[in-house]
């Protein structure tokens, strides 16, 4: 498979030859991870002890490792075939060569590459595709391994005593065997910016191989197709997931990095093409400067990824902004910002970190990684996170994932109990949109509204039989009005339940929802009377699952959810989201009719301020204030 006309490969004929070659090559180049004081060498312990943890859960081999074990098919464990998958990330490995790079000491090359060569001789490259149960080889893995692992154990070990002429070839081997199996099988979304990015990564870093320039020719088409096929044009992701978001963004930078240090093309228009993506960094992101949980996300610090950002694109003045945290730079242009393909829209107070924030979810279902949330609010305010998502929980097969996955877990409403359901779809590209989905969104000086509309089907006899729409109005800088209208399209009498999760105790007082953050900032959650509404507080519910969040992504902690439940053929349901300051009092003072407008309402404060509210469907809301003694 070499390209013999390379200089330097021309009178290479033994074994020993090609290895002294890799180890005195002075290209291509790779930066490896700088030295860390003290030395890491807690997790490079437990390597040489054959003590390895994947996805949380830990487990201890004996002197031969088995690579294709799965610590969640013994008994007492949810199935989760990730525990095999991201086993074979080899993190391990990682961790002996950052021990070796800290100490120098031989042993953990030692460990090194006795593992690394038991892995190739009993973890063959199959002559199918991976993506099985049990597998070393699944495509993601395959991809992973080879542009964020294995180049650093490459080069970090590569001329170490104890790899041996044998060792170093069976690691060559092996790595080649990457490239061929990425270009015989590869998939779509995320999982193609981490095939790509691997196969981009070999063929710059062994262009010694005759079908190198094809590899890292495929690699690039694909990763400069998917900036388009998976980043809409808003600049989100197509799996709307806020982690997800990055995997596919760090994979496309780390194709970009590694062909400028070694003057590998690429379109000349990539960079530019990704810098959208950093927008849903400044404009998504909470004033705590991370991405909100939404999807199978969690929370992401933006502020490392806007450093880069920053040098990468010096005119971007909010870059920099975020990257300095305000000492240089300027804020982002606007405040609140819509995403409309990706249907997320922010509605926020400013850019300090006492902000407050909204955060609306009026799109699609998403390519992958999807939660039954359509409609969804959360709520940040003060430096407090309030209404929350339920977060990611690991892939199991079990009832907790399935609970935070479904509408029961998020803030939208349930018709007849039954939750949303837009799983299903024959072709996942059913779930990605070509035009942004209706909704109506404005953003101004004294208010921000949106309103979208949920019409799509719910689980059992409820079906298609009820329309869904939701309406925020955020009078700035300080409170929220949001107006749940919905529709029986099919004639019939349903009963409706609203949930709103909080990352913090609360107690209900009549229809109104107080949290209970002693010395802290609070939120007040009050809904305007009706004849049949009420509200109740549920927390830690084992049947069915209910107030719950996540702890972690393998654990589960009790939170409470109030539950606003109202029943008819029609129902609007009106709430006043007031948050206030740590030491405030409950600001608002009722929430009252406005004549027989069931969209409408009259929210009188404390401090005297009233405002009169209409909800007019298909337009902003209109609001007028007055002072009253």
């Amino acid at each position: 498979m070499l390209d013999r006309s390379r200089p330097g490969l021309r009178a290479i004929s033994t074994p020993h030859e090609l290895a002294e070659y890799y180890r005195h090559r002075t290209r291509p180049l790779y930066r490896l991870s700088e030295k860390s004081s003290p030395p890491d060498i807690e997790a490079a312990g437990r390597a040489l002890r054959h003590e390895f943890r994947s996805i949380g859960i830990p487990h201890t081999f004996g002197p031969r490792i088995d690579w294709t074990f799965d610590k969640t098919a013994e008994g007492g464990l949810a199935p989760n075939n990730e525990w095999t998958w991201q086993l074979n990330r080899h993190a391990e490995w990682l961790a002996l060569s950052r021990a070796y790079r800290d100490t120098g000491d031989e042993k953990y090359a030692r460990e090194f590459v006795a593992q690394m060569t038991a892995w190739v001789r009993d973890c063959p490259m199959p002559e199918t595709a991976g993506n099985v149960p049990r597998s070393p080889w699944r495509t993601i893995e395959t991809g992973i391994r080879a542009a964020q692992v294995w180049p650093e154990l490459w080069f970090r070990f590569l001329r170490s005593p104890s790899m041996t002429d044998d060792a170093l070839l069976a690691f060559l081997g092996a790595y080649i065997d990457h490239a061929r199996h990425l270009m015989a099988f590869h998939t779509t979304g995320n999982w193609l910016a981490m095939e790509g990015n691997g196969l981009f990564h070999i063929g710059v870093l062994f262009p010694e191989f005759k079908d190198a320039a094809a590899w890292r020719d495929t690699a690039a088409g694909w990763i400069y197709a998917e900036l388009d096929n998976q980043v809409y044009p808003d600049g989100v992701q197509i799996e709307l997931a806020s982690g997800y978001h990055h995997v596919s963004l760090n994979n496309f930078l780390q194709v970009y990095r590694i062909a400028r240090l070694n003057d590998a093309a690429l379109p000349a228009d990539f960079l530019k093409r990704l810098e959208k993506m950093f927008d849903f960094d400044v404009y998504g992101a909470t004033p705590a400067r991370r991405l909100p949980v939404v999807q199978d996300g969690g929370y992401y610090d933006v502020r490392p990824a806007l450093r880069e950002a920053a040098e990468l694109y010096p005119d971007r003045s909010d870059f920099l902004w975020y990257a300095t945290d305000g000492a240089k730079g300027k804020p982002p242009a606007e405040v609140s910002h819509a995403f409309p393909y990706a249907g997320y829209f922010v509605q926020r107070s400013g850019w300090d970190p006492g902000a407050r924030w909204l955060w609306f979810d009026g799109g699609p279902f998403g390519y992958g990684h999807q939660h039954e949330d359509k409609l969804q609010i959360l709520l940040e305010a003060y430096g407090k996170s309030f209404l929350a998502d339920p977060g990611n929980y690991t892939y199991e097969r079990s009832k907790w994932r399935s609970y935070f996955i479904d509408s029961p877990s998020h803030n939208v409403v349930l018709v007849d109990g039954q939750p949303q359901r837009r799983r299903g779809a024959r072709n996942r590209m059913e779930y990605v949109v070509k035009q942004p989905l209706p909704h109506v969104w404005a953003t101004g000086k004294e208010s921000d509204y949106v309103e979208a509309t949920y019409d799509e089907a719910y689980g059992g006899s409820a079906g298609k039989g009820v329309q869904h729409t939701r309406a925020v109005l955020f009078i700035k800088p300080d409170f929220w009005v949001m107006l749940d209208r919905l529709t029986a399209i099919d004639g019939n009498e349903h009963t409706y339940e609203a949930l709103f999760h909080f990352d913090c105790p609360v107690r209900a007082d009549g229809l109104r929802v107080l949290t209970q953050n002693a010395g802290q900032p609070n939120l007040t959650l009050l809904a305007r009377s009706g004849s049949d509404l009420s509200v109740k507080i549920v927390e830690g519910q084992e049947d069915p699952v209910q107030g719950w969040l996540t702890k972690g992504i393998s654990a589960v902690r009790p939170a409470p959810v109030a539950i606003y439940r109202a029943q008819g053929r029609t129902a609007h349901i009106l709430y006043v989201m007031a948050p206030a300051p740590a030491g405030a009092a409950d600001p608002v003072r009722a929430v009252e009719p406005l004549g027989a407008d069931p969209a409408a309402a009259r929210i009188v404060f404390h401090d005297g301020r009233t405002y009169d509210v209409r909800f007019t469907p298909g337009k902003p809301a209109a609001f007028a204030r007055s002072n009253r003694p």
